[in-house]
């Protein structure tokens, strides 16, 4: 089966899943086991003169992966995009960055009020031109094996914590109308910032491939997250966080969302947001496995279609709980072997994708 096939069946599916109106339907992709070159350490690198250095080793890290799965008929399409770290989510607003060995910080910009006033939406600034021409070289590296796909973005909570820094939350609480003059601040800036990361990457159809592989669309939003509202109550997500993401959502057809599963408070309000069409949990450290927590994450995501990631043995072990709902489902497996059990497990198990 070659690439162009393999999306065609990809997308296929993933459009019934996301219009299907009864739970019990599954998408999966499987992780098998390969052996690849490791990484450089990216503070190690100049990315003024290096750039192209750290784009292809990501590429040739990730073509071990894509070839151990060649002819596994999954839910993933082999998909890239630059990758630096967590900074590169807000740095295009002008932020200072440091750089660490596997991902890179961003240094706060507003100490108050005034600042704000300075900061602008600039197709000049360091970081906006790194991804934008991050894109624009694995696209001239495009060889039939892998497609370009969406990084993601940061709601606008999470985009003031980047901006702010922790003096945000101590915002919230003393100086409200400045608050919410950087949550619109950052919702009009995310939506500037998204529709470029957009067109960077490549159109699948009338949609896109997002960072783990799977197709959504059209004009799909995420994964959008918001880490910061772990850190505050479910009263403050609804009036400083909530708001905002609609705002922001609204000028999309639909969303995909990014979770963790260590404070799922403000989960259920979040899972009202319009247009959503998948929500991701993700465990964090020290947290039991997201298909061994079922119970509080079924009972934390109102009807929301679900991505989940696990073993191949809790995937058997819980498909018949996972049928609640219409579930995305990311297996580690121990070997191919075991990847095409759990394919044709799951595939068996799933309401028809027609």
């Amino acid at each position: 089966m070659d690439l162009n096939e393999h999306i065609e069946r990809v997308v296929r599916r993933s459009r019934a899943f996301c219009a299907a109106d009864r739970p019990g339907h599954f998408l999966v992709s499987v992780r098998v086991p390969a052996d690849g070159p490791a990484m450089p350490p990216l503070n190690s690198l100049e990315l003024d003169r290096e750039l192209d250095r750290w784009l292809d080793a990501q590429l040739a890290a990730a073509r071990p992966a894509w070839r151990a799965k060649a002819g596994l008929d999954d839910d993933a399409i082999p998909a890239i995009c630059p990758y630096f770290g967590i900074a590169e989510h807000s740095a295009w607003l002008g932020l200072d960055v440091r750089l660490q060995e596997t991902t890179c910080l961003p240094a706060p910009a507003v100490g108050g009020p005034a600042d704000l006033d300075r900061v602008r939406l600039s197709e000049q600034s360091e970081w906006f031109a790194r991804m934008r021409d991050a894109y624009a070289y694995l696209r001239s590296r495009r060889d039939g094996e892998f497609v370009l796909s969406v990084r993601g973005a940061m709601a606008p909570m999470e985009l003031a914590n980047a901006l702010r820094g922790d003096e945000l939350f101590t915002d919230f609480l003393l100086d409200p109308p400045f608050a919410h003059r950087l949550m619109r601040f950052c919702a009009e800036a995310m939506r500037w910032y998204y529709d470029r990361l957009l067109s960077w990457a490549d159109p699948i159809e009338d949609g896109r491939v997002f960072t783990f592989g799977g197709w959504i669309g059209p004009r799909c939003i995420g994964h959008l997250a918001n880490d910061a509202a772990m850190l505050c109550s479910a009263k403050i997500y609804a009036e400083f966080g909530y708001p905002y993401e609609a705002e922001l959502v609204g000028h999309y057809r639909t969303l995909f969302y990014h979770v963790h599963n260590e404070r799922m408070h403000f989960v259920p309000r979040l899972a009202e947001l319009p247009g959503l069409v998948l929500l991701e949990v993700t465990q964090d450290p020290r947290t039991p496995p997201t298909l061994e927590d079922l119970d509080r994450i079924l009972g934390a995501t109102g009807g929301a279609n679900l991505r989940l990631v696990g073993t191949s043995d809790q995937v058997r072990a819980d498909i018949q709980s996972l049928r609640a709902r219409n579930c995305q489902l990311e297996v580690r497996c121990r070997d191919r072997g075991d990847a095409e059990d759990v394919l044709a497990l799951v595939r068996d198990r799933s309401a028809p994708l027609r």
